[in-house]
């Protein structure tokens, strides 16, 4: 059983980082399909981002009474068919609607992975060391998507290349049908408790740095590619690029996870509360690199270490929230739900700069963002969110 409910869970984020990475691998092929600029380009992944909010309090309440299985089930399903959308759809109107409803695949597969996960890995004793190691499929469904989308879409077409995209997706679908024994999503949703989660510190300072680390991470990866374009970085190579980007994140949060898990032992759970810190002050230097790098080698080279330098921040600020509040879908939604404000409002701004043919100082934001992720994750890690709970 635990074999089959690890698989389901990384099944889950593999399947998430696959949905997360497909606006950005393939925006450029999608903006000239459908004749739409930046600004209009940028309400896709904005669109995306509101629905993922929006489902993300639903399915976390509704999670401990379906159970993973179904979840998993409803959200490998939809994020294929919505996929196959995508690749059919002429027209804008299309694109947004397989948008949208792919908020609601990602956040079935989203809820399963990243609280089934802590559950049955490293027997629920370490969260945020399993959380890295979780999120590491992330980054393999992250890395995979623009390279598989960049190889194929000039030889296959940009049809087939989505499908294809849309079967990686629906494969888990064989064994999450063999998974009927996992373990239990948490008590029913009882609206009083859910109300009272809103009054929890460390699930509002855990929601607060998931705002900056997901503004970070969404617009990047939807603008990377842009951006690239910008310093002349060649059409044909930029999802390569790209992919490097992912493979950065994948590989701190791999490294990320056997620090915790057989380096620091004992020690992890006190490390983890001031790691997000120190990782997210090499991302704001980083990021101020990418606004200043004069041509393409310091460009690349400053994303590879903003990549490297975020990878680990999302799992770990889960598994420092989870190590406060206990590991539960509807904490998980929750914090995720206020993250997400974040990837709603951030991908908009960064639209707008790039329009204008500004991208850099969209980048100055960023950078703004990471200094704010810096200090709401100290403050989760070193304090304030082990205050009792609100009355």
């Amino acid at each position: 059983m635990t074999s089959i409910a690890a698989l389901t869970a990384f099944s889950g984020v593999f399947a998430l980082g696959v949905i997360f990475a497909i606006f950005g691998s393939v925006k450029l092929k999608l903006q000239e399909q459908l004749k739409i600029d930046d600004a209009k380009a940028s309400r896709l992944i904005s669109s995306l981002m509101f629905s993922c909010l929006v489902f993300s309090l639903l399915i976390g309440a509704l999670t401990p009474t379906l159970g993973f299985r179904n979840v998993g089930l409803m959200g490998f399903a939809a994020g294929a068919l919505c996929v196959w959308l995508l690749a059919a759809t002429p027209t804008y109107a299309g694109a947004l609607t397989a948008f949208i409803a792919l908020g609601f695949a990602a956040m079935c597969v989203n809820t399963v992975g990243n609280t089934l996960g802590p559950q049955v890995l490293f027997d629920g004793k370490n969260p945020a060391a399993a959380s890295n190691l979780m999120n590491v499929f992330f980054g393999v469904g992250s890395f995979l998507t623009p390279l598989i989308i960049g190889n194929l879409i000039g030889k296959a077409g940009y049809k087939v290349t989505l499908c294809i995209i849309g079967l990686l997706l629906a494969i888990p679908i064989a064994w999450t049908l063999m998974a009927t024994n996992l373990p239990s999503a948490g008590k029913p949703f009882d609206f009083e408790r859910a109300i009272s989660l809103l009054k929890n510190p460390a699930v509002l300072m855990g929601g607060a740095a998931l705002f900056c680390y997901i503004s970070l991470e969404a617009t990047l990866g939807g603008f990377l590619t842009t951006y690239l374009a910008d310093h002349k970085v060649d059409a044909g190579k930029v999802n390569n690029y790209l992919s490097l980007f992912w493979i950065m994140i994948m590989l701190a949060r791999l490294f990320t996870a056997g620090l915790g898990a057989y380096v620091l032992k004992d020690a992890g759970p006190m490390f983890f509360k001031v790691y997000v810190p120190i990782l997210a002050l090499v991302a704001a230097g980083s990021l101020m690199m990418m606004v200043s790098a004069k041509n393409a080698g310091a460009a690349i080279l400053a994303m590879l270490i903003t990549g490297f330098a975020l990878g680990p921040c999302f799992p770990t600020l889960v598994g420092v929230t989870f190590s406060k509040t206990g590991a539960s879908a509807e904490v998980f939604g929750t914090i995720f739900a206020i993250g997400l404000l974040g990837g709603i409002f951030t991908p908009g701004l960064m639209g707008t700069y790039s329009a204008s043919g500004n991208i850099r100082g969209g980048m100055k934001v960023l950078a703004g963002m990471a200094v704010g992720l810096l200090v709401l994750s100290a403050v989760l890690g070193l304090g304030i969110a082990d205050l009792p709970v609100a009355k």
